[in-house]
């Protein structure tokens, strides 16, 4: 993504197509649900404050400060809607790898403002993902939590888990994040022994995704049960089970590669 002059926003970008990033969320049209929006209408319909722009490719990536009053907005056509129901929502895989990309770029870009080294300003360097200090001249670039998720199959079963924070009757994959001086297969046996008590084999490498919420970087397994009984460790997981393809509680939306991970154990004619 390349820095944008905000001072030529309206005279050079006014026909591009922009993703609007809000304080609360992802700005859609109302009637057809898109976060596809013209940059200079919108801006000049709801005359948004526009705090950082980024260009990439063809479309504008913009962060404005939230309208005032959200009835106001939606009298106008417009809504402000959480970016993982946005997410969940969209069907063009191109358009959900452009908001992950998106979110987790303007996270970044509004953590890392100060060298931690000496607390001065950093400079953005135009077309790359770098900062610099012009003071020690240190060199910043975006950081990721590499993470582990580990799908387990047992016959013709597959164990899913849910923790505090899912909302009810939700169930994931096993997911956590790798230690420091581990591998991430080594992470995904120890995530699995200290989450559910259980031991694994024919750990399989499934896929990675970026997830900006708020930083990480998955890595997905397919694993076979070796042994053990469930034993949920209570401050991670408030329960796992084993599912059959035919009882299946409800899943992750297509925007997370743990819903890929999970449909790729299933019988094509289940999904």
């Amino acid at each position: 993504m390349q820095a944008i002059d905000s001072t030529r926003l309206e005279s050079t970008y006014s026909a591009y197509r922009a993703l609007f990033f809000m304080d609360d969320g992802l700005l859609v049209e109302t009637q057809t649900s898109s976060p596809i929006l013209s940059f200079g209408e919108t801006v000049e319909r709801l005359d948004l404050a526009v705090k950082v722009a980024f260009l990439y490719d063809t479309t504008l990536v913009v962060k404005c400060q939230s309208p005032l009053l959200l009835d106001q907005t939606l009298r106008q056509g417009f809504d402000v809607r959480d970016e993982r129901i946005v997410l969940a929502s969209i069907a063009d895989e191109e358009l959900r790898h452009l908001i992950l990309r998106a979110l987790q770029w303007l996270s970044w870009d509004e953590k890392l403002q100060y060298c931690s080294t000496c607390g001065a300003k950093l400079q953005k360097l135009s077309e790359t993902t770098e900062k610099t200090c012009g003071v020690c001249a240190l060199s910043f670039f975006p950081k990721f939590s590499p993470a582990v998720m580990v799908l387990i199959q047992r016959d013709n079963e597959i164990l899913l888990a849910r923790s505090p924070h899912f909302k009810p009757g939700f169930y994931s994959a096993l997911a956590g994040f790798v230690d420091m001086g581990e591998t991430a297969e080594e992470a995904a046996h120890r995530e699995v022994k200290e989450e559910v008590g259980l031991e694994i084999s024919n750990l399989e490498y499934f896929g990675t995704q970026s997830w900006p919420f708020p930083d990480s970087f998955m890595i997905a397994f397919k694993a076979k049960y070796v042994r053990g009984e469930i034993n949920i460790d209570r401050n991670e997981l408030e329960d796992a089970h084993w599912f059959t393809i035919n009882n299946l509680p409800e899943l992750p939306s297509y925007a997370s590669i743990s819903r890929r991970l999970i449909d790729s154990v299933l019988p094509s004619d289940s999904l």
